[in-house]
C-alpha cells in the first residue's frame, strides 16, 4: 500500500456534511439589505507552509499574500494574552 493511495476511490463519500446548528443562527442575524462580507485567509502565510503559492522571486510574502486574501491569522494569543 502506498501512503495516500486509495484502492477503491469509487467508495469514498464526498458528500458535504450538514452545517453546524450555529451556522443558521449566525446567518439569520444578517439583514438582507446589507452586503454579506466573508473574510478568507490561511492559517499561515510564510513560504514553507504555502509551498508553490508565491511566484518565484517574491521578496515580500506578506505583501503578495495580502493581495490574494483579505484576512491573515496572526495567532498572537498562542504566546500570551495582550496586556494594556
Amino acid at each position: 500500500m502506498k501512503f495516500g493511495k486509495v484502492e477503491q476511490p469509487e467508495l469514498i463519500d464526498f458528500s458535504i456534511p450538514k452545517d453546524h446548528p450555529d451556522t443558521e443562527v449566525i446567518l439569520s442575524k444578517h439583514s438582507g439589505d446589507q452586503i454579506f462580507k466573508v473574510h478568507v485567509g490561511c492559517a499561515k502565510w510564510n513560504r514553507q507552509d504555502l509551498k508553490n503559492f508565491y511566484p518565484r522571486g517574491t521578496k515580500n510574502e506578506l505583501e503578495y499574500y495580502s493581495s490574494q486574501f483579505n484576512s491573515v491569522e496572526l495567532n498572537a494569543t498562542f504566546y500570551r494574552m495582550f496586556s494594556l
